[in-house]
C-alpha cells in the first residue's frame, strides 16, 4: 500500500507545497530542471492517497512522448489505477471527447488528405491548398480571424468534411468545444474530470484555453504547471497571456514557484538566467542550481559552416576517445577522453532544419552515429510504433485498423520520433529540443539573423526568440557550446552575419570566447615566385 512518506519521499519543499495543495486554482510556475514532471506525478498520487477516483483525474500535456513517461511514472506508483486517470495529449483528449459522443464511426483526416479535399476548391493548386490548410488551422485555433474570402473558402471545406463524416486535426480541439455548449455533454465532462493537471500551461492557445476553462468552471481543481520563459509557439497561436494571466482568470489562485534545478550546472543556469532576465513579458523568479558550477560556457567563433560542423565533430571525438584532425590542427578541444561518454549524451540544436545537413556530412566522414529528427529511419520507426500502442491504450482501442493506427501521423508530432534508447547524437531544431536533456549540447548558428530569426521574415518577435534561445541553453548538464560563424552559405545566400546579440547578454565571467583563425589561402600554383 502506498504511503504518505512514499509519495513525499525526495521532494524539496515547494515541490511538496505543488503536491499536496488543497484544490483551490493551482499555478506551478517550473523553472527548467526543476523536477516539473516528478511534481506532477507526485500529485496524481497524492490526489488518489487522498480518496480521489482516479477516473476524476484528466492530466494534459504537449507531447505524447512526454505523456508516455508521465504515465509510465505514475505506473510506477498507482499500478493498475493508473489505467483509469486520463493521462495524454489535447488532441487525445479531443479525441477521446468524439468517440464518446459522436460515436466511433469517425474518419480522421491527415495533412495529405486535408490538401487533396482543398485542392478543388482552391483552383487544383497543391501550393494553394497547403497554404490555405495552414491558415485554416491557424483560425480554428483562434490565432487569426477570418475574411470574407477565408470565410467562404472554410464554409466549403467544412461541408466537404461533413459529406464524408470527417474530422481535420485541428477539429479534435474545435468540435469538443462546440459540442461542450450542449449543458448535458458538459456536464458529464465537468462530472469526470474534477481534477485538471494541465502541463507546459504557458504553450495552449486560445481554443486550448477555452477547453479547460469549459471543463475547469471556476478553476478549484485546476493545477496549471509551465514556464513562461520557455513558451516558444506563438506561431502555432499560443498565447504566453493565459499564464501570466492566470491569476486575474482565477482570483482564488495560489502560486508556488519550483526553483531548484536539478539538472545543469551551476555556469549554465546562471547564464542563461540572466540572458533571460532581458525579457520583460515573464514571471520574475530565480532558478538556483543544485550541482557545482561545472566549466564555463565555449563561444566559438569559426570561419564557416564547414569548421562549425567540424568543430563540433571534433569535441565530441575527443570525448569518446577519438582524436580528429581538427584538434590536432586546432587545439580548441577541451573535453576529456576517459571513455565516459556515449553518443547519445550529445545534442546538436539548431534554429533552421537548413542547418543540419552539414552537420550530417561531418558526423559521416568522422564516423558518428546521429539522428535527425524527423528524418525517421529504422529506430524512429520502431518508436513510432511503440507510440501507437500507447496512443491505442489512452483512446481505447486495440488492434491494427483502428482509427489511432492509421491516423498516427496528426496525432504524433516530429518530437515523438525521438529514440532515447538510440547510441546516436540527436540532431534537432530549437522547438523540437524542449522537453529533453543532454550532457553536452552544442547550439550551432548563434548568430544574427538565425538567432533571433530574421532572415525569411520580416517581423520578429525578439522576446520569443529569446525564450527560445534559452530553451535552447537549458537543455544542457554539463557543457554548453555556443557556435557562430564568420561567413555562411544558406538559403542560396553568402552571409556574413554578427554574433547573435543573445551571447552578448551572457555575462563574461560566465564564458570562454574562442576563435579560430580563417584557413589561408592556397598560394596559385601558376603566381610568378618574387626575388624575396
Amino acid at each position: 500500500m502506498m504511503t504518505k512518506d512514499d509519495i513525499l519521499q525526495g521532494l524539496n519543499e515547494p515541490q511538496k507545497q505543488a503536491v499536496t495543495a488543497a484544490a483551490v486554482p493551482l499555478l506551478v510556475v517550473a523553472g527548467p530542471g526543476t523536477g516539473k514532471t516528478l511534481t506532477i506525478v507526485r500529485r496524481i498520487a497524492w490526489l488518489v492517497h487522498q480518496g480521489v477516483n482516479p477516473a476524476n483525474i484528466l492530466a494534459v500535456t504537449f507531447t505524447n512522448r512526454a505523456a508516455r513517461e508521465m504515465s509510465e511514472r505514475t505506473g510506477a506508483l498507482l499500478g493498475d489505477q493508473t489505467r483509469d486517470v486520463f493521462i495524454g495529449t489535447f488532441h487525445l483528449l479531443g479525441l477521446r471527447i468524439l468517440r464518446e459522443t459522436l460515436g466511433s464511426d469517425l474518419t480522421l483526416l491527415g495533412r495529405e488528405e486535408q490538401t487533396d479535399l482543398l485542392k478543388p476548391l482552391v483552383g487544383d493548386s497543391s501550393r494553394k491548398a497547403r497554404t490555405a490548410a495552414e491558415r485554416i488551422s491557424r483560425i480554428k485555433n483562434g490565432a487569426e480571424k477570418a475574411d470574407k474570402e477565408t470565410r467562404g473558402l472554410m464554409e466549403r471545406y467544412q461541408t466537404a468534411l461533413r459529406d464524408r463524416k470527417a474530422f481535420d486535426f485541428d477539429d479534435l480541439i474545435l468540435t469538443p468545444v462546440e459540442l461542450l455548449a450542449d449543458p448535458a455533454v458538459l456536464s458529464r465532462y465537468r462530472n469526470r474530470f474534477r481534477y485538471l493537471i494541465i502541463d507546459e500551461y504557458q504553450d495552449i492557445n486560445p481554443l486550448q484555453y477555452r477547453l479547460i476553462k469549459l471543463i475547469a468552471e471556476d478553476g478549484g481543481g485546476l493545477c496549471a504547471v509551465g514556464d513562461p520563459d520557455q513558451a516558444i509557439y506563438a506561431f502555432r497561436g499560443s498565447d504566453l497571456r493565459n499564464f501570466l494571466d492566470f491569476e486575474q482568470d482565477f482570483p482564488k489562485a495560489r502560486r508556488i514557484t519550483l526553483s531548484e534545478n536539478y539538472r545543469s550546472s551551476g555556469a549554465i543556469v546562471q547564464a542563461s538566467g540572466s540572458m533571460i532576465r532581458n525579457n520583460r513579458a515573464r514571471l520574475d523568479k530565480n532558478v538556483n542550481a543544485v550541482r557545482d558550477q561545472g566549466a564555463r560556457l565555449t563561444v566559438l567563433s569559426l570561419p564557416d559552416e564547414q569548421d562549425e560542423a567540424a568543430a563540433i565533430a571534433g569535441e565530441i571525438e575527443g570525448r569518446m576517445g577519438g582524436t580528429s584532425h581538427y584538434r590536432i590542427y586546432t587545439g580548441a578541444g577541451t573535453g576529456s577522453q576517459d571513455g565516459s561518454y556515449g553518443f547519445s549524451d550529445f545534442a546538436v540544436i539548431y534554429r533552421t532544419n537548413a542547418q543540419a545537413k552539414v552537420i550530417e556530412e561531418a558526423f559521416n566522414a568522422a564516423g558518428i552515429p546521429c539522428q535527425v529528427l524527423g528524418r525517421g529511419g529504422t529506430r524512429q520507426n520502431k518508436e513510432r510504433d511503440e507510440m501507437i500502442a500507447y496512443l491505442r491504450s489512452v483512446i481505447g482501442e486495440d488492434g491494427p485498423g483502428t482509427l489511432v493506427d492509421g491516423n498516427a501521423d496528426k496525432l504524433l508530432t516530429l518530437a515523438d520520433q525521438y529514440d532515447p534508447r538510440a547510441d546516436a547524437v540527436a540532431l534537432m531544431t530549437m522547438h523540437m529540443a524542449k522537453g529533453l536533456e543532454f550532457r553536452v549540447v552544442f547550439i550551432a548558428g548563434a548568430e544574427d539573423g538565425l538567432v533571433p530569426y530574421t532572415l525569411m521574415k520580416e517581423v520578429c518577435d525578439i522576446e520569443e526568440e529569446r525564450r527560445l534561445f534559452y530553451v535552447g541553453m537549458t537543455r544542457a548538464k554539463d557543457e554548453l557550446f555556443l557556435l557562430h560563424s564568420r561567413i555562411r552559405f544558406l538559403y542560396g545566400r553568402k552571409l556574413t552575419p554578427e554574433p547573435s546579440l543573445f551571447l552578448g547578454e551572457i555575462p563574461s565571467e560566465l564564458k570562454d570566447n574562442k576563435l579560430v583563425p580563417d584557413r589561408k589561402k592556397k598560394q596559385s600554383e601558376n603566381a610568378q615566385m618574387g626575388l624575396f
